[in-house]
């Protein structure tokens, strides 16, 4: 039986699950043959990594896949099911698409051709135009869990375990989710408003109003879990210190909220370093 390819070190996920039995019946009914057999999450995601490694190693490297994933992360809770579809293609193409924008024209240019990151925004515009999804269920970070993320959980949502497949991620409601990040966002605009968290809970906001209201909302540590020791992950309680600061914000009380986000950023320092070192 050959290895079940590992997933990457560094990359964090921010997806949306939405509920299969909502879905257009041809759509519902896809997905429902696909959970007789459907691969595990750790499958999953080790051939995307594998997949986007090889693509990437080509000469010359192939940033696009040559279709879209037939994949999802599919997952059953209370009797529901529910399915992320795995997106690498559109993933892409958004990545492409706003490259200049996360990173500047000339750090990219000499990394992804213009003609390639103005081709990708010709393709997204034609798939759209066609009728296909636009919106991207998962939203990656590297070597961290941006603050903004946090904030759509509550810390009694974490579930840990080291035993086995190891692995940290909080669930919620969209509902809840979407309550939390407009209260965060309101806090925000008020005491923190020369932050980049502005923006963030502004984006995550619209991000969420895409979504059918009854799906759930999943941040997974990926494989950063592999970076950390027991310890560390047992004492990572990063969705409860954001709160807490946001709250302690809210009610003037700047010491409380300067004690949880020296807390959240000592926690997150270790993997910083590992991320410039890298």
């Amino acid at each position: 039986m050959p290895p079940v390819p590992r997933r990457p070190p560094y990359l964090t996920h921010l997806r949306v699950l939405e509920p299969v039995a909502h879905l257009p019946r041809p759509t519902r009914d896809r997905w429902l043959r696909y959970a007789d057999g459907r691969p595990d999450r750790r499958t999953l995601e080790g051939a995307a990594f594998t997949d986007s490694v090889r693509r990437l190693a080509a000469h010359p490297p192939v940033p696009l896949p040559s279709r879209e994933s037939k994949e999802g992360l599919l997952l059953e809770l209370d009797g529901e099911l529910y399915v992320c579809p795995q997106q690498p293609r559109l993933q892409a193409w958004h990545e492409l698409g706003t490259a200049d924008e996360l990173v500047g024209v000339g750090v990219l240019g000499d990394v992804v051709p213009a003609t390639l990151r103005e081709q990708a925004v010709a393709d997204l515009a034609a798939h759209a135009g066609a009728g296909g999804e636009v919106r991207l269920f998962t939203r990656t970070a590297t070597w961290q869990v941006p603050l903004a993320w946090f904030v759509l959980f509550d810390g009694a949502q974490r579930d840990l375990r080291l035993e086995g497949e190891r692995s940290l991620r909080y669930r919620t409601p969209m509902a809840a989710a979407r309550r939390r990040c407009a209260r965060g966002l309101r806090t925000a605009r008020e005491h923190l408003a020369e932050t980049d968290v502005v923006d963030d809970l502004e984006q995550l906001g619209r991000w969420l109003e895409d979504f059918d209201p009854r799906s759930l909302v999943e941040l997974d540590y990926g494989g950063l879990v592999d970076l950390l020791d027991d310890v560390s992950l047992r004492g990572d309680d990063s969705a409860s210190d954001v709160a807490h600061g946001l709250a302690a914000l809210a009610e003037g009380d700047m010491t409380s909220a300067a004690a949880a986000y020296q807390r959240l950023s000592s926690r997150w320092q270790r993997l910083a370093l590992l991320a410039r070192a890298s």
